[in-house]
This record gives C-alpha cells, sequence and structure tokens, in this order.
C-alpha cells in the first residue's frame, strides 16, 4: 500500500466514478482501477462496490476513505514544513467558512493572510449543512481547518476560541415589544421565531439557551442567512435572537437585551489533530495572535 493507491482511491471514492477520477488525476482509467483493485487485494475485502446501478464504498471502504484522507494531509502537511525551510509558506489551506456573518471581519482576515502568504493555495469552503457539516468535513479531513461554533471537546480535533458576541433579541419597530430595553426567554418563548436552519450554529446557541430554562419555542421560518432573517423581523413575519454584532447598524429592527447570563455566539478555529500540522495553518493561527484586532471586534469584547 503506498500514498499513490490511497490518492487514486479518494478520488474514485469523492467522484463516486473510475473515469471522472482518472479525468481529474490525468491518468489512465486503467491506472485507477489496478491502484483500487491492488488495494483491495492487500486489505482481502472489497472496498467498492460497484452494479450497473449503484456505486458506494463497502464498511471497510468508509473507514479506508477516512484514513486515507488523514494520510494524504499529514504527507501535504510534511512536504509543506520541508519548503516552509526556504522561508517561504506554501502549501494548500482548505478553510471552513460559515454561509452567516461572523462577529469578526473574515474578509479583512483572508486579505491580510493573501498580502503575507501569496504562495498558499487557499479555498474557503461553506456547507449546506451548516457549523455542523463544517465539523464533520474537517473531521473527515476534508478540510484543513474550519470556523466552527461548536466548542465540544473531539479526540480526532483541536479547537481555539478565537472570538464572542453576546446575543439579543431583535424586533420589528411594530412589535407590541419594540420599546423594551430587556427581556427574559420565558417572556418571549410563545411568539413565532425566525432562526437558522437545525445544524447552523447560531440555531444550536438559541435552542440550548431555551432547553437550559425548559422552554420549547417554535420556530416558524428557517433561513440560512443573517440578512434575509433580519429582513423577514423587519416585515413583522417574527422575532430572532442573533449576536449583537451581526446585526449592529441595521434599519428597521429594534434591539432587546437578554439578562445576565447572556447566552454567546462563540466562535473558534479548528483543525484536525496531525502528526504534522500545516505550515498554511499555522501562519494563519500566528497572523491571528499577532494582531487579535482583526478577530476581536470592540462590540463583542468582554
Amino acid at each position: 500500500m503506498d500514498l499513490r493507491q490511497l490518492e487514486y482511491f479518494v478520488a474514485v471514492a469523492e467522484a463516486r466514478s473510475f473515469t471522472r477520477a482518472a479525468e481529474a488525476l490525468h491518468v489512465a482509467q486503467s491506472t485507477v482501477s489496478a491502484a483500487v483493485k491492488s488495494l483491495e487485494r492487500e486489505a482481502r475485502v472489497p472496498l467498492i462496490i460497484r452494479t450497473t446501478r449503484s456505486f458506494h464504498l463497502s464498511p471497510a471502504g468508509e473507514e479506508l476513505l477516512v484514513r486515507s484522507r488523514a494520510l494524504l494531509a499529514d504527507e501535504q502537511a510534511a512536504l509543506a514544513a520541508v519548503r516552509q525551510a526556504e522561508g517561504v509558506v506554501s502549501g494548500r489551506l482548505r478553510l471552513g467558512t460559515p454561509t452567516s456573518e461572523l462577529p469578526f471581519d473574515l474578509p479583512q482576515l483572508i486579505g491580510r493572510y493573501r498580502q503575507l502568504h501569496p504562495a498558499v493555495e487557499l479555498q474557503l469552503i461553506s456547507s449546506p449543512a451548516g457549523s455542523a457539516g463544517l465539523r464533520q468535513e474537517t473531521t473527515d479531513n476534508r478540510l484543513d481547518a474550519t470556523f466552527s461554533t461548536d466548542l465540544t471537546a473531539h479526540p480526532s480535533l483541536i479547537s481555539r476560541e478565537i472570538s464572542r458576541s453576546p446575543v439579543v433579541v431583535i424586533v420589528g419597530e411594530n412589535h407590541r415589544l419594540a420599546g423594551s430595553a430587556e427581556v427574559t426567554l420565558p417572556e418571549i418563548v410563545d411568539e413565532e421565531f425566525i432562526d437558522f436552519p437545525t445544524g447552523f450554529g447560531q440555531r444550536t446557541v438559541t435552542d440550548e439557551a431555551f432547553s437550559a430554562q425548559g422552554l420549547q419555542r417554535q420556530v416558524s421560518t428557517e433561513s440560512s442567512t443573517a440578512a434575509l432573517i433580519i429582513a423577514f423581523v423587519r416585515h413583522g413575519l417574527g422575532i430572532a435572537l442573533l449576536p449583537r454584532s451581526t446585526v449592529l447598524g441595521r434599519t428597521g429592527i429594534r434591539v432587546i437585551d437578554l439578562p445576565e447570563p447572556t447566552p454567546e455566539w462563540r466562535i473558534s478555529l479548528t483543525w484536525p489533530r496531525r502528526r504534522w500540522q500545516p505550515p498554511a495553518l499555522t501562519a494563519l493561527l500566528t497572523l491571528i495572535d499577532e494582531d487579535p484586532g482583526l478577530v476581536r471586534p470592540e462590540e463583542s469584547a468582554d
């Protein structure tokens, strides 16, 4: 078993086709097929189940896919570390980014990173499944790191909190609570809520805040962007809980505080635990540490 065989296997598994994998790798299809067959002979179990109508991995294939991605990521990190000896940070950084607004200026951070490390192949990737999807892709080594709202410990992941923002209630200007300075969750539990879909970080924060008080609310409308949630609230379709940093400067709504302890939207950078950390990721962490103003806006500082 060698790394090229694993690279071919991963390409086939992700493309769900030997033909498309060979095209992506710029090699003959026979080469890809031979590599996968060799892996199956060595493993003594089928890895890919193919019929005229279906293509899927066997349980052994699913396990090998996860481990192959980790091994290939280690290889890339090791090579990049060797090249770094010449004084240039290079390699690839696949970075997961939520579709909702973060409590800091992500374009500014990424722009500064590109300016400092132009040799890095940087890919920004989102997931329709929100933070949960990004975290799973990081666990599976599809991503080198992701911005995440899930700080739950995981044996194969490392997380570092980098920013946070208190959660507030937003209502339309004509809502009955528009003149309130502060409300409690029991006072608003019977309202119709607009929120992110399940799996998105802010949805999890809000669900947990209500559950902690034994409350169950009704979410009548879902959206994957904070801008659309705010627009729905502005037009009286419901109320929402969002990070304060997300709603600052928005018109047509009223912002109401929650009492202590206030729920917080906490953002971490999460990456796989590896033998070699990619220099491109180390460079991002260094940038955040050296210039914390890039990720900790004044309005979210405690």
